[in-house]
C-alpha cells in the first residue's frame, strides 16, 4: 500500500468545534479537493441504480444482496443501516462495488424479533436506508469484532449476539420497547432531543470529516473523501452520535479540564490527541470485499478502519473503546 494513513491524517486541519448539551462536533477540514467517481446508497437508492436485497437463494441472517445496476462504482459506508426485508442489518465494513455487478455485503441484524417480509410486493420487499448510521458504541464494538474476525478467520463477519444484547441494554437504558427488539425504536422515541442535536451541527466549507465528543472524551471520528460526501452522510451521522449521547446524558464530564481550560479548548484538545494516538496505532492491511484495501486501525483504546482505492482514502472510521471510569486521551508537550 503506498497510501500513508498517518501522512493523510497529518493533511488535515480542525475547525472551532460546535457544541449542544453534552455532545461537541469537530470539523476536520481538508484543502484537497477530490473528484467524485462513484455514487452512494442514498443516490443509487434514490434513483433505483442501487438495489438491496434479500439473497436470491435464500435469506441469510448476515449476508444481503446489493445490484449495481449503474456504470458508476458504487461506495456503501460502515454503519450504515439497512430497513425492511425480513429484518433490519447494518453494514459491517466500507464498500466499493464495481460497476453493472452484484455483490453480497456483510452485515449484523438490528432487529432480532422479526424474521419475515412486511409486503406483498416484490418492490416493497427490497431494502430502503435508514436516515441515521448505526449509533457509534454499536459500531465501535462490531468494527473491533470485525477487525478480529479478519485476523483469525479473513471474514468481515462481526458479533450478533454482542449487538442483540447490546440493543436489548441499550433500549432498557432508554425506556425504550420495541415488540421485534428493533433499534429503529430507540431513534422513533427520542426524536425530538435528536432533532435538536440536527439544528446545531452543520457542514463548513472544506470539511471532509467530523469527530464527535460526548461528556468530554471522543466517541469516534468519521472522514470521507470529499465534503460533498461529507455533507451528505453528516446529518445521518449527527442522529446516531446524538442517540448515544442522550443515552450518555446523566453521566455528563466536568466542562472544564485540571488545567482550567475552557470546554471548547479542552474537547480541541482532547480530539488532537485522539487523532495522535490512531496515527501510532496498530494498522494491518487486507484485501476489501470488492475493490480496494481495508485498512484496520487497533491499539489498547481505538478500533477502526479505512477503505483505500488507487491511494485515495475513501472512508475512515474510528472509535474509542476504553471504559467511560478510564482515564482522558490527554496530549504531553
Amino acid at each position: 500500500m503506498t497510501t500513508s494513513i498517518p501522512t493523510f491524517l497529518n493533511d488535515l486541519r480542525f475547525g472551532e468545534p460546535d457544541i449542544h448539551n453534552n455532545l461537541a462536533l469537530v470539523p476536520i477540514l481538508r484543502d484537497k479537493h477530490e473528484r467524485l467517481n462513484y455514487i452512494t446508497l442514498e443516490e443509487g437508492l434514490a434513483t433505483k441504480l442501487l438495489e438491496v436485497q434479500e439473497l436470491e437463494d435464500g435469506a441469510s441472517v448476515n449476508d444481503i444482496l446489493l445490484r449495481n445496476k449503474s456504470d458508476q462504482l458504487a461506495l456503501l459506508f460502515e454503519g450504515e443501516e439497512f430497513l425492511g426485508a425480513k429484518q433490519n442489518r447494518v453494514l459491517n465494513v466500507s464498500i466499493l462495488a464495481k460497476a453493472k455487478s452484484k455483490q453480497i455485503l456483510p452485515v449484523s441484524c438490528v432487529e432480532a424479533g422479526r424474521w419475515h417480509h412486511e409486503h406483498h410486493d416484490p418492490d416493497q420487499q427490497r431494502f430502503k436506508v435508514a436516515n441515521r448510521m448505526h449509533y457509534a458504541r454499536g459500531r465501535a464494538s462490531e468494527n473491533s469484532a470485525v477487525s478480529m474476525n479478519l485476523d483469525t478467520q479473513r471474514a468481515y463477519r462481526g458479533d450478533q449476539s454482542s449487538v442483540w444484547h447490546d440493543i436489548e441494554q441499550k433500549s432498557d437504558r432508554l425506556n425504550v420497547h420495541s415488540p421485534t427488539s428493533a433499534s429503529d425504536a430507540m431513534y422513533v422515541n427520542t426524536k425530538a432531543s435528536i432533532d435538536s442535536y440536527l439544528r446545531t451541527f452543520t457542514h463548513t466549507p472544506s470539511q471532509v470529516g467530523s469527530i464527535f465528543v460526548i461528556n468530554g472524551e471522543v466517541a469516534g471520528l468519521e472522514i470521507f473523501a470529499s465534503a460533498k460526501t461529507h455533507k451528505q452522510l453528516l446529518p445521518r451521522l449527527i442522529r446516531s452520535y446524538a442517540l448515544d449521547a442522550i443515552d450518555a446524558d446523566g453521566q455528563r464530564a466536568e466542562a472544564e479540564d485540571a488545567s482550567g481550560k475552557s470546554r471548547s479548548e479542552h474537547i480541541g484538545r482532547t480530539a488532537e490527541a485522539f487523532v495522535k494516538r490512531l496515527e501510532n496505532s496498530w494498522i494491518k492491511q487486507f484485501d476489501g470485499l470488492c475493490l480496494g484495501q481495508n485498512i484496520r486501525f487497533k491499539d489498547s483504546r481505538i478500533t477502526g478502519g479505512a477503505l483505500v482505492h488507487l491511494d485515495r482514502v475513501l472512508h475512515l472510521c474510528a472509535f474509542a473503546t476504553q471504559d467511560p471510569d478510564d482515564a482522558p486521551i490527554e496530549l504531553h508537550y
